[in-house]
């Protein structure tokens, strides 16, 4: 079956490539699932929908990614609106940054309450998300490593498909160049003048043509936000570089730009007047900070950082700052009458911890740390005022883009194609849908832990602790560990059976480590599921 599939895409690819066919009402025999896991049985991407494709290329919607970094999920109003005030205004009551327009987004598409970074540390996300693989399979299982070309990333799908190409901001998937504008390695997209590898600079300038870092110390680019304004710092001026490409007139192309913004990634520094405009609010340490709890040994070593008020505030300045060029971007699509013709995605390649848990950033599988917002929104295809609850990696995002826009997925894709799921679904409370699983896993060569998440639990394995189990409607501030308590049986031996056969499928190497094995050996002698 597996076979059969991957001859129908290559077929279909070859289609596309040799005279811009369109494929009408092309159907794909994917075959049954027995499981709503990331993966199928047979180790490709899972049950799949059958979609009718435009024959006119000029109908297909434009895909408008929109990607930030670092961006923790409590500072989107939509996603506060879902949860407890205690939850959503984590930094103290009272404390929080507006974002109408994400906020009008999330109203006009769907949500996704249970996404998560397939990796919590940027290149791997980053893999993940352009490629519809995991990490390791990618070239990619840590930062500043090289995309592995022989996959086929969304660029070179959507360019196949007859879409022009481009993607301005931030890459992190070309290596160690920093920051290297038009990366050598640039996952096939077309236009590439403003994409620059890596780096969170805040101030852009164009000299003869060339875009290049404007601050500058001693001849070497710097981080400095000294001097910038609503022309020159980062946000801004991707966005104006954006709008230009989306602006095009000449082309009769549809679009896939990729606008990836290097905020709210520290340092927390942000142009005026953002840069003062939350010094007022509340801040206070989240209820997890300083706590004199027993903490989980695949926690990096503790730093206990001094929490700053001070840096709460430029953070939500940087959020503040993105919201309203993300306003920007809808407006000059409505303007030019694309905007209900765009599919819009917008989701980060990881959290950022602001202080929970005695620490700052990413890294780890505690909620701060690695679940995202991820929004998406396209008229006439996904309904509006709808929620996903059920779990999401970003490994899912091409498979599901695909779907979304009605073109062949490829079944060699670990990533599932959730499309038929988003275009219908309902309230959270009325969300039917039986557990699907996702998986996550620490960034970088050596096995450290590895994690399954569903639409309630976690179960995250390690080299050097227990297995550990959170409860997110018991425990959403993950205290507490419930593995091994009286109750929880079956859901530790689901999650690690539903582990076991992801690293059998992907060639995990995490999972073929010998510690990893045997802390999943001792989730299956617990009680097996009646």
């Amino acid at each position: 079956m597996a076979a059969s599939k991957q001859l129908k895409y290559q077929v279909a690819t070859w289609m596309m490539r040799a005279g811009g066919m369109i494929l009408i009402g092309f159907l794909i025999a994917f075959g049954d699932a027995s499981s709503n896991s990331a993966l199928a049985d047979d180790g490709s991407a899972g049950p799949d929908s059958v979609h009718s494709v435009p024959a006119d290329l000029g109908e297909r919607p434009n895909v408008l990614l929109i990607v930030t970094d670092e961006h923790n999920f409590r500072t989107l109003g939509c996603y506060r609106q879902t949860m407890s005030r205690e939850q959503a205004e984590m930094w103290g009551i009272g404390a929080v940054v507006t974002t109408p327009h994400l906020d009008a987004l999330a109203k006009e598409g769907v949500l996704c309450t249970r996404a998560y970074a397939t990796s919590p540390v940027c290149s791997p996300c980053r893999a993940a998300m352009f490629t519809g693989r995991y990490p390791h399979a990618t070239g990619v299982p840590a930062n500043d490593m090289v995309l592995d070309r022989s996959i086929p990333t969304l660029a070179d799908r959507l360019g196949d498909a007859g879409y022009r190409t481009g993607y301005i901001g931030k890459w992190h998937l070309g290596g160690t160049g920093k920051p290297e504008w038009s990366p050598k390695v640039n996952g096939g997209f077309q236009f590439k003048k403003f994409m620059f590898n890596r780096g969170h600079w805040k101030k852009f300038g164009i000299e003869n043509g060339v875009p290049r870092v404007a601050a500058m110390k001693n001849g070497e680019p710097t981080y400095s936000v000294s001097g910038a304004d609503q022309e020159t710092f980062a946000t801004d001026w991707l966005t104006n570089r954006a709008i230009d490409f989306i602006s095009e007139k000449e082309s009769t192309k549809p679009f896939f730009a990729v606008v990836s913004y290097p905020d709210p990634h520290g340092p927390n520094s942000v142009r005026a007047p953002y840069d003062h405009m939350y010094d007022d609010l509340p801040f206070s340490p989240p209820r997890t900070y300083g706590q004199n709890i027993d903490t989980p040994k695949w926690l990096a070593a503790k730093n206990h950082p001094v929490f700053r008020g001070a840096d709460m505030s430029k953070y939500f300045g940087m959020v503040k700052c993105l919201d309203d060029n993300i306003g920007r971007l809808t407006a000059s699509l409505k303007e030019s009458g694309q905007l209900d013709n765009t599919l819009i995605i917008m989701t980060s390649d990881h959290g950022d911890l602001c202080y929970e848990h005695d620490r700052q950033n990413k890294g780890n599988p505690y909620e701060g740390s690695a679940r995202v917002p991820l929004i998406l929104r396209q008229p006439g295809n996904i309904a509006s005022g709808q929620y996903y609850t059920q779990p999401i990696g970003s490994v899912d995002v091409t498979p599901t883009v695909m779907g979304l826009l009605g073109l062949v997925v490829d079944p060699a894709d670990h990533g599932r194609d959730l499309s038929a799921d988003l275009v219908g679904h309902s309230q959270p409370e009325a969300n039917k849908q039986s557990d699907s699983v996702t998986f996550l896993r620490i960034g970088g060569a050596k096995a450290r832990w590895i994690a399954a998440v569903d639409s309630r639990y976690k179960l995250v394995i390690s080299v050097n602790d227990e297995p550990w189990l959170f409860d997110a409607k018991q425990d959403p501030d993950e205290l507490r560990n419930l593995y091994g308590q009286p109750g929880t049986e079956e859901v530790s031996h689901r999650l690690a059976k539903e582990l076991h056969r992801y690293g059998q499928q992907t060639s995990d190497p995490h999972l073929q480590n010998k510690k990893i094995a045997a802390s999943l050996e001792h989730c299956f002698s617990t009680k097996e599921p009646q």
